[in-house]
């Protein structure tokens, strides 16, 4: 395949099937949305199902490396095209630095890093074939956000949580029990100390997650104050401690 460079000043979407069309430049508000970050070239990435294609100069589909600009002369992104679509790539803010990067590991596998301006990590995703396996979301100040991770059937989690922003855990879900399917639940006060903790089950049926056995609350100190018995995710005696 011949590989070659086109400096394109700006593209357009035009819909989610047809071609990006070029125009004469981007302003970094036309194409940064300020919680999502440069999403206009998601949409031809081949790797996770997307069908749109873009055109060269010429009017043929796309082949090889392609640079888009700011206005302002500074790299916006730099992507490798098969047959109009993107198979890898990397789009960046003004400032130079990188906004995201999504790269290929294998056949079947790919992953994508974004960033914030300043550099540090935003989100951390995995993908198999065009569903996302693993995925890290980070605060601004780099703590971890949001952590899950799927079963390679896609069906349940394996692992998941959501954390403070200053690093403590608020809730985590980690399967203990592979053959039943059984999972260890916790939650916690701002201060780390437990709040609640016990067992779920996946209900394969439901395709839901139900508590079972005896769950135990506690209070901001950490001391337990109240045991509670479910069946089936409904609750069947509470006792105060």
């Amino acid at each position: 395949m011949k590989i070659f460079y086109t400096t394109l000043i700006t593209i357009l979407l035009v819909n989610s099937s047809t071609l990006f069309a070029q125009s004469k430049s981007y302003a970094p508000e036309e194409v940064i949305d300020q919680k999502f970050g440069i999403q206009m070239y998601e949409a031809l990435n081949m790797m996770l199902g997307r069908d749109t294609v873009r055109n060269d100069e010429n009017g043929y589909a796309a082949n090889g490396f392609i640079e888009d600009f700011y206005s302002s002369g500074q790299l916006l992104h730099k992507g490798f095209y098969v047959d109009g679509q993107l198979k890898i790539y990397k789009n960046y803010y003004p400032n130079g630095t990188v906004e995201r990067n999504f790269r290929v590991t294998d056949i079947k596998k790919s992953k994508m890093s974004l960033y914030y301006s300043d550099g540090k990590p935003k989100s951390e995703i995995e993908y198999v074939e065009t569903e996302a396996q693993k995925w890290t979301d980070y605060y601004p100040n780099g703590n971890v956000e949001f952590v899950e991770e799927y079963h390679k059937s896609f069906l349940y989690y394996i692992f998941k949580a959501n954390y403070f922003e200053d690093g403590k855990a608020e809730n985590t879900l980690e399967l203990t029990n592979k053959k039943k399917l059984i999972y260890s639940q916790k939650y916690y006060h701002k201060n780390g100390n437990l709040k609640e903790e016990g067992e779920m089950k996946y209900n394969k049926a439901l395709f839901d997650y139900e508590r079972i056995g005896t769950w135990t609350k506690y209070d901001e100190s950490g001391k337990a104050i109240k045991k509670v018995k479910y069946a089936s995710g409904k609750v069947q005696s509470e006792t105060d401690l």
